[in-house]
C-alpha cells in the first residue's frame, strides 16, 4: 500500500480524499500544466509538474477505488498485484484508442474546415446527456440568429456515476476536451455546472453588457462559489425546456440544461449575443 500512499502524496491529497476531490485535483493539475505550457519562457519553473507521475498517481488511486467498490473485500497481495497491472493495461489501451481517435478527428476536422464557412460560435454540450443530436442542436441555434452561417456543437457525454472502464474513458475524454478545445458557450447539467464553476471554467455573467436585464429573472440565475473565492458569482442561466432543444434529446433523462459562457471565449461578442437570444427572447 506504500504505492497508494505515495500516489495520494503526489496528488497533494490526504489518503481519505473522496473520488470527487481526486477528480477535481487532477483537473486542476492538468489545467495548471497546460497554462504553463502555453507560457513561452526560457527557464522552466522550479516546481514544474511531472505530468507522467501525476497521471500514474491518478490512475493508481482510481484503480484502488474501483477495486474497493467492486469487491467490497480486501484482496490478497497476489490478487491485488494482478488487478493493479490489469487495470493499467486497460488504461493504456483506452489511452491509445483515445489518442488515435483524437488524431483522426483532428485530421478530419482539418479537411472539413477547408470547405466550411467561417466559424461563428463553438458550443459544447457537457453532462449526462446521452443520445444528444449535435447537428440538430446546431441547426436550432442557427435559427435563433439566421444571419450566422456556422455553429459547431461538440457533445461530451459525462455519466453521472463511474461504473465501468467506458464511463471512466468518457470522463477523461471530457476533461481533455475542456483543456484543449476552444469553446464559447457550454450547456451543462446541474452536477457538472457546480464542479466546473468551482474550477473557474466559466465567465461570471455580471460581466455581460445585458446583466441588468438578466437580473430581472433571478429564479433562472445560477450562482456558484469558485475555489479560493469567498463570494459566489452568477455563472449560469437555467434554460431547461428551451425550444432550441426541440428534437435533440437533450434533457431526455431529466437533467437540467444550464447555459454558461466559457472563460475568455474566442468569440466573446457572439457568445454574449447567443446567450441573450436564448435567455432574453424578444
Amino acid at each position: 500500500m506504500d504505492e497508494l500512499k505515495q500516489a495520494y502524496e503526489k496528488m497533494g491529497l490526504p489518503e481519505d480524499a473522496s473520488r470527487e476531490q481526486v477528480e477535481q485535483r487532477y483537473f486542476l493539475l492538468m489545467k495548471k500544466s497546460r497554462s504553463r505550457q502555453q507560457r513561452e519562457v526560457d527557464q522552466p519553473a522550479d516546481d514544474e509538474l511531472d505530468i507522467d507521475a501525476i497521471n500514474r498517481a491518478y490512475n493508481r488511486i482510481l484503480g484502488y477505488e474501483a477495486e474497493k467498490e467492486g469487491t467490497g473485500e480486501k484482496q490478497t497481495k497476489a490478487g491485488y498485484f494482478f488487478y493493479y497491472y490489469k487495470f493499467h493495461t486497460i488504461a493504456v489501451i483506452v489511452a491509445l484508442v483515445l489518442i488515435i481517435l483524437t488524431v483522426k478527428g483532428i485530421v478530419d476536422r482539418h479537411n472539413e474546415e477547408a470547405h466550411k464557412p467561417p466559424l461563428d460560435l463553438a458550443v459544447t454540450v457537457y453532462g449526462n446527456f446521452f443520445g444528444t443530436d449535435g447537428d440538430r442542436l446546431s441547426q436550432n441555434l442557427l435559427h435563433k440568429i439566421p444571419e450566422w452561417k456556422r455553429i459547431d456543437v461538440n457533445v461530451n457525454t459525462i455519466p453521472k456515476e463511474i461504473k465501468s472502464q467506458q464511463d471512466m474513458a468518457l470522463q477523461q475524454k471530457g476533461m481533455i476536451t475542456l483543456m484543449t478545445d476552444k469553446m464559447d458557450l457550454l450547456i451543462v447539467d446541474e452536477s457538472n455546472f457546480e464542479t466546473l464553476a468551482k474550477q473557474k471554467v466559466f465567465m461570471p455573467l455580471d460581466r455581460t453588457p445585458f446583466w441588468p436585464e438578466l437580473q430581472k429573472h433571478p429564479e433562472r440565475i445560477r450562482n456558484a462559489l469558485a475555489d479560493e473565492e469567498t463570494v459566489s458569482h452568477p455563472y449560469g442561466v437555467d434554460i431547461t425546456g428551451n425550444d432550441v432543444f426541440s428534437g435533440t434529446q437533450v434533457g431526455a433523462f431529466g437533467e437540467k440544461q444550464i447555459l454558461a459562457v466559457r472563460f475568455a471565449p474566442a468569440h466573446q461578442d457572439k457568445a454574449f449575443r447567443m446567450l441573450q437570444a436564448l435567455t432574453l427572447p424578444k
